[in-house]
């Protein structure tokens, strides 16, 4: 069996507890799961007996695993992204010894896929392949990245972060096209720098 971290036996809890599916889940369920499945990991300190709900679980997901796009909460549940349902397909079958999760970086995951569809059918992108970089607005850029005003700090990162995935995948497998994608992007958050400024500066993070 592979090592995972921390965070990645959550996210496997949570792949688990939603059987593979986008369904949320109770902070208290994952925490209580983990502790059984893993309980050297996620046992309250000076009580092995109990799960800890603390900060053992709580940072790994509104920290790494939101960050990484991976999760998506409110109100104390969460689901799995797209994203995160893959990873967590992968971590289950390397766990259970059924095979091992090879990552084929010229193949797009559905994941990337599917972000990859979103930047190309973008306004955003429309405008920049036309020499009119000029016209892109603000609600191109929250289009563009698949965010509104609303959106959390560690929602956005995540989204940010699974945008830049996928480009760096197009790099791999259609180095022109991933260059034009590569040079979108920066224009993209160059040009909007104050929003992202103003997502990366909210405050709690969700």
């Amino acid at each position: 069996m592979n090592i995972i971290t921390r965070s990645e036996k959550i996210l496997l809890i949570l792949f688990r507890l939603s059987k593979g599916t986008g369904r949320k889940i109770r902070f208290e369920d994952i925490a209580v799961s983990a502790f059984k499945a893993f309980p050297q990991d996620f046992q309250l300190k000076g009580y092995p007996e109990y799960p800890d709900s603390g900060d053992i679980i709580h940072k790994p997901l509104y920290s790494e695993l939101k960050k990484g796009g991976y999760v998506l909460s409110g109100n104390k549940y969460f689901s799995l992204t797209k994203k995160g349902l893959e990873k967590g397909e992968a971590l289950d079958q390397s766990v259970l010894g059924s095979k091992e999760f090879k990552s084929d970086a010229v193949k797009f995951t559905p994941a990337q896929q599917t972000e990859i569809e979103n930047i190309l059918s973008s306004t955003a992108y429309k405008l920049f392949s036309e020499n009119k970089s000029d016209d892109i607005l603000d609600i191109d850029f929250y289009n563009y990245l698949g965010v509104t005003v609303r959106t959390g700090k560690y929602d956005f990162l995540g989204r940010l972060n699974s945008v830049e995935d996928a480009i760096n995948a197009v790099g791999v497998r259609k180095p022109d096209l991933g260059k034009n994608l590569l040079r979108l992007h920066k224009f993209i958050l160059d040009k909007f720098k104050s929003n992202v400024d103003y997502f990366e500066d909210k405050k709690g993070g969700r």
